[in-house]
């Protein structure tokens, strides 16, 4: 079954409300207005395919299951008091057997969490506090392709003396 991103930002966007009590949670969309603080946004930032992808031998129809690992960023922000703290429940999560079992079984796997850097800005007079963190994140593509059969070859044998006369020619034909 072909990747649906919009299926995978429901489920990354339920483990990050269930792991932020008292915020609200939005993709990051340039073009919203910002919610009331606290919250957080989300943004899936790269999606990179990981080595080849595997091509099994093709079943007796010729159509083949392909699959590959895919890898993406998702960038988290959160803005507001205490907003490092919601980091870091948000990455304390990503220990959490049960957290990974239930992505897991939405086919998203955790793969590695980078530093939370704090990244407090002016705004206008004041400063609004803010942070950020990257969570690496794997999942599988699966896909079919159909290869098509040979359904029957044919075999020609020709041989020739040195004086180019035919010696030998016979045809094989395999259903």
């Amino acid at each position: 079954m072909p990747l649906n991103f919009e299926t995978i930002k429901t489920n990354l966007y339920n483990w990050a409300l269930a792991n932020c009590p008292g915020c609200s949670v939005v993709f990051l969309n340039e073009n919203a207005p910002r919610p009331a603080q606290p919250y957080v946004t989300l943004f899936l930032s790269s999606l990179n395919q990981v080595g080849e992808d595997y091509t099994p031998r093709a079943d007796s129809n010729g159509f083949v299951d392909v699959v590959g690992d895919r890898e993406f960023t998702l960038q988290i922000q959160t803005y507001g008091s205490d907003c490092i703290t919601r980091l870091e429940n948000l990455r304390s999560s990503l220990q959490m057997q049960t957290v990974l079992d239930g992505l897991r079984t939405h086919g998203i796997v955790f793969v590695h969490h980078f530093g939370i850097n704090d990244t407090t800005e002016l705004l206008d007079s004041r400063f609004e506090k803010r942070a950020a963190m990257d969570v690496l994140f794997r999942m599988g593509q699966d896909y079919q392709d159909n290869l098509g059969l040979i359904e029957s070859v044919e075999i020609e044998e020709v041989y020739q003396d040195a004086g180019e006369s035919v010696v030998y020619d016979h045809t094989i034909a395999i259903p």
